[in-house]
């Protein structure tokens, strides 16, 4: 159908209208309807995400047919009052961010009180665009506005020269009454701020070193879940930083079904229903298409923990469902109790999914849940194998279970895991015997690896108990946790309970990476999924051995050692101030230097900066920049936001908002792309510090010594000194070990100074050399700055800080320092 004139484009701007106005529904019903858990990400709209039929066609036909009624209505009727504010679109350039200096910009705006002009801002600077220009296709749309059909604007612009950063550009309206409305804000990236590194990347062997990912969690991949993932952030990309996706494939829950006795199922058909909802909403197949045909990199999360449970039970399907139906293969309460799956549905801040009222066992004994979970991770870790083989730039990895716990969610009214299996371990890691001693039995494995170092005898455990025991059999660990007189924490008995629950959860995590491993996916890739969410004011940090202390609260049996997997390595889950690494911890230590000091190849799984106990709270840039700095600068090999399918930042602050599950358009994305372009050709391993970007001031926790200053600007920190020379002081702890570093990267102009040298301390707190002074016209200059070798001495195996002593080449005068990095060794 072909309308003439102005009906034409009458109609077409009246079906845009329609379009937008049937999106924003959809967007704003994604962002109202919760997701089912915080682990599997927000639901897609299924209508508006499947592909072009018949019936479509139809109904686009009916919609340009009421369009055009629409209009012809318009003309006959008075026009409606205007809505107050100011309204508006750039319609260049069209993508988030443009690359070079020079930048064209184009739209319209539109006020009832009028339209004083347009502003391009950059960096602090206004510059008018020409506002006026015709835009007849605005005003027969927007009927009413004195100035539509002039409502046009067109700026041109170079802005050379540029430091090497994103720039943010922020289009703004002003309508007459003084009033400003932000249009558009879009990125603006000199060249030389995506290669600065590049030289030293490539004369050090770069292209053999791996990538950091950035892996933003989502699902519903078949229903739109995914959609403009793929080139949402192409200006960005380089040769170490590259974005791809975490999508859930819930192992015990897409099967062929009871008939089938529960095979996973890679081809799992979406439109399965549990009710109104679908039972599950991606399948590995279709994961791995969409990986393959758009080039993104993926995290397969195989889940098959309490976070795979669904909003209701389909034992027909979920072998997880099937198997909680009997007792004997779910945790037990202190009362000897099991629950009803859905016992906690009224939980403030869950849903009624996923259940958590009851979950599987992981004592070696349940026979059952082992059998099933090691049948079906194995059938999808085969095909994930087989697809890592024959893509491995696309293959980032595989994440396991998120939150093994036993059951922690009933806030301290209900203890677990009391299954007589579970008890009948627990004698026998104390005794050091059956399984423990290599002689296992029921089918248990050989766990003779983890015997005690002094396994105790029943005389023993009756005295750490308080009770007598006249057999193994009798001995029953704690049954209640009082807080008055000696409180539970204080207790000897409950530490040892407290000792083998955490050991539950660490040899369910080696359990589960084996099976895994068997497969052929390589330990390298595969991670843990544990949460450790900053503890409540007045709780006890959470626990980083087995070993430790008992806390004051139901742990759950976490830890951070019994998160590191023996076939891989530790993935954390990290939110609020978790996520900027800011939280008590054991010791006074530091959460991610913990991470990197006890696993080298840990990574984040899943984080936000926004706490998930406070979804009203929202996050700022700052909160962002410090998370990404330091996960990268404590050696994280990827991280994963949560999430691209979640609440949109465009609502933040509207009902039905969730600041947690919030990335696109929000400031910690923000944050994502200054980072992608700074860490551009930055192999990971490295430590950079930024010092913010060309929007955030940041020391990066730098300091200077008496007698100098240091002051940090958008994106550089000013040094000055009236003396001789100035000393900048690293953050501590930097964790950081000889085989890690062998060069200083000083982003500085080399005329500034006359010479630098590098110490380091020792654990003994005496500052070692690592570069003695030399003149900075002797070292070596590329784009990034000036490259200082470091020796390290046969001593020093470690050191929590460094100090960069700088002398000017001229006295009292200021350095501007754009970075400062610290490159590992050459790969070979």
């Amino acid at each position: 159908m072909r309308l003439p004139g102005r009906w034409a484009t009458e109609a077409r701007l009246q079906w845009r209208t329609v379009v937008q106005a049937f999106a924003g529904a959809a967007a704003q019903e994604r962002i109202l309807t919760p997701p089912p858990s915080r682990h599997d990400g927000a639901r897609a709209l299924a209508a508006l995400r499947r592909p072009p039929n018949v019936a479509a066609a139809v109904l686009i036909v009916a919609a340009l047919a009421i369009a055009s009624a629409v209009a012809w209505q318009q003309r006959r009727a008075p026009p409606p009052a205007l809505p107050p504010g100011t309204i508006g679109a750039v319609d260049s350039p069209a993508a988030e961010a443009t690359l070079g200096h020079a930048v064209h910009v184009s739209g319209w705006a539109l006020d009832p009180a009028g339209v004083r002009g347009v502003e391009i801002r950059i960096d602090g600077h206004a510059y008018p665009a020409r506002y006026g220009i015709s835009r007849r296709d605005v005003a027969e749309v927007k009927r009413g506005y004195s100035d539509a059909a002039e409502s046009g604007f067109e700026f041109d612009g170079d802005f050379a020269p540029l430091s090497a950063a994103r720039h943010e550009i922020a289009v703004v309206a002003i309508n007459r009454a003084g009033a400003e409305t932000v249009l558009a804000r879009k990125g603006l990236i000199p060249p030389e701020a995506m290669t600065q590194w590049r030289q030293l990347y490539s004369e050090r062997n770069g292209r053999a070193l791996p990538t950091f990912y950035v892996l933003p969690g989502l699902s519903g991949i078949p229903l739109g879940g995914a959609l403009e993932l793929a080139g949402a952030y192409t200006p960005y990309v380089s040769e170490t930083v590259k974005v791809g996706m975490r999508v859930p494939i819930l192992y015990l829950r897409t099967t062929l079904g009871e008939k089938r006795d529960w095979l996973f199922d890679p081809e799992w058909n979406i439109e399965r229903r549990c009710g109104d909802r679908r039972i599950a909403e991606d399948s590995l197949s279709a994961v791995i298409a969409h990986s393959v045909d758009n080039r993104l990199p993926v995290l397969f999360t195989l889940n098959g923990g309490i976070w795979a449970d669904a909003a209701c039970d389909v034992p027909e399907w979920d072998v997880n469902d099937h198997l909680e139906q009997d007792k004997a293969n779910c945790q037990w309460n202190e009362r000897d109790e099991v629950m009803p799956d859905d016992y906690l549905k009224d939980l403030p801040g869950a849903t009624s999914a996923p259940e958590l009222g009851r979950s599987l066992t992981f004592n070696v004994y349940a026979a059952q849940n082992r059998h099933y979970k090691k049948r079906n991770l194995q059938a999808a870790g085969r095909i994930v194998a087989a697809f890592a083989r024959e893509h491995p730039d696309l293959f980032a990895g595989v994440n396991l279970d998120p939150d093994t716990y036993l059951n922690p969610f009933f806030a301290e009214k209900q203890w677990y895991d009391y299954n007589p299996g579970t008890l009948a371990q627990f004698r026998q890691w104390l005794a050091g015997s059956g399984p423990y001693a290599g002689t296992p039995e029921r089918g248990a494995p050989d766990l003779s690896p983890y015997r005690r170092a002094r396994p105790l005898t029943l005389a023993q455990v009756a005295r750490l108990a308080g009770r007598k025991f006249r057999s193994w059999e009798e001995v029953d660990p704690p049954r209640s946790f009082p807080r008055q007189g000696k409180p539970f924490w204080q207790d000897a008995w409950t530490h040892e309970w407290e000792m083998f629950r955490r050991h539950l959860v660490h040899l369910h995590y080696d359990e589960l990476s084996q099976w895994l491993a068997e497969t052929g996916i390589p330990a390298e890739k595969i991670f843990s999924s544990q949460g450790f969410i900053a503890p409540h004011p007045g709780a006890f940090p959470f626990a980083v051995r087995i070993d430790s202390p008992t806390k004051n609260h139901d742990s759950g049996g976490m830890s951070i050692e019994g998160a590191i997997p023996l076939k891989g390595h530790l993935g954390a889950i990290v939110y609020g101030g978790s996520a900027i690494n800011d939280v008590r911890m054991e010791d006074d230590a530091n959460l991610f230097a913990t991470f990197h000091r006890m696993d080298p190849g840990w990574a984040v799984v899943e984080f936000n900066t926004a706490d998930f106990r406070k979804p009203d709270e929202l996050p700022t840039y700052a909160a962002g920049y410090r998370a990404l700095r330091e996960m990268f600068n404590f050696g994280a090999h990827f991280t994963s936001p949560m999430a691209w399918n979640g609440s949109n930042g465009v609502y933040a602050g509207q009902p039905g908002y969730v600041s947690f599950m919030a990335w696109r358009n929000t400031p910690l994305e923000d944050a994502m792309r200054d980072f992608a372009v700074s860490h551009a050709y930055v192999p990971p391993g490295a430590r950079l510090w930024t010092f913010g970007s060309s929007r955030h001031a940041d020391a990066d926790g730098w300091t200077a010594s008496p007698g100098a200053s240091a002051s940090p600007g958008m994106g550089y920190l000013d040094v000055k000194t009236a003396d001789a020379d100035a000393t900048l002081v690293s953050p501590s702890p930097l964790a950081l070990s000889r085989d890690e570093a062998d060069l200083l990267v000083l982003g500085v102009d080399p005329e500034t100074l006359a010479s630098i040298e590098v110490d380091a301390r020792a654990p003994d707190g005496l500052w070692i050399a690592l570069a003695a002074g030399r003149a900075s016209r002797e070292l070596a200059t590329t784009p990034a700055g000036i490259s200082v070798p470091l020796a390290w001495p046969a001593a020093l195996a470690v050191t929590d800080q460094l100090r960069v002593r700088l002398a000017p080449r001229h006295a009292s005068s200021r350095i501007r320092i754009r970075h400062i990095a610290l490159l590992p060794p050459p790969a070979h």
